[in-house]
């Protein structure tokens, strides 16, 4: 299994349509870009549309976010692909990966703007590579709901991925996040709880609130003298 992480640095994916936590993590400077898909949205109280897809893309791009993924939806992919195309260079298409999305990506010709979703086999990686898209998003907590060997179907998709660059999602657990990263996956998509909590460290919190006491005290002269002598 190769390690990504001397490939390139970690990307990591706000997974949300939760424009609050787009605000509250903008600062951060952590996140490549967001990813949405119409169950994202229903559960922010939001209808998938293109209208809500440019509305998200504004907000998206005026809070400094360089990109926003949104999933093609309804009876018609391809026309779906056009539009969310056409709302500006900062989106990523997304396409479910099966024959039909196969048969869209190609016919949109855009491959560095496509990201493969649901995926959950091997062959799907495969697919992505031959279509050269630029993201490959494998499920990885529902794969390990549905089979006994999901972290082994994932190293092989890695050794697969040479093009396409496997962008994780279904995490539900900063564990699960942190067992992936030292295996040497280095894209994810964090949905909400996780992104506002992987970075966080009880330890380091005390460590600087020390700091920050030591900074209000008023120095012990004695000892200061002592040290600047010696």
């Amino acid at each position: 299994m190769k390690n990504h992480r001397y490939t390139h640095p970690m990307d990591l994916f706000l997974d949300t349509a939760n424009t609050e936590c787009w605000t509250a993590l903008a600062k951060t400077g952590l996140f490549t870009g967001i990813t949405t898909n119409p169950l994202l949205l229903e559960r922010s109280g939001l209808n998938t549309s293109i209208e809500t897809y440019q509305e998200l893309y504004t907000k998206a791009l005026g809070l400094g976010y360089p990109s926003i993924q949104f999933q093609v939806f309804g009876s018609d992919w391809l026309q779906c692909a056009q539009a969310i195309q056409a709302i500006g260079p900062e989106v990523v298409i997304k396409i479910p990966a099966n024959e039909t999305g196969f048969s869209v990506a190609t016919q949109l010709d855009l491959p560095q703007r496509i990201t493969l979703t649901a995926v959950y086999s091997e062959g799907q990686v495969m697919a992505a590579e031959a279509l050269e898209v630029a993201y490959t998003a494998p499920y990885y907590a529902r794969l390990k709901d549905a089979v006994d060997n999901a972290d082994e179907i994932f190293d092989r998709m890695q050794d697969i991925a040479v093009e396409t660059e496997l962008l994780v999602a279904s995490l539900r657990s900063v564990d699960q996040l942190f067992g992936l990263a030292a295996r040497g996956f280095a894209t994810f998509a964090l949905p909400q709880p996780i992104a506002t909590e992987f970075f966080k460290s009880s330890l380091a919190d005390e460590a600087i609130s020390a700091f920050e006491e030591a900074a209000q005290r008023e120095p012990n002269k004695v000892a200061t003298s002592s040290r600047v002598g010696g």
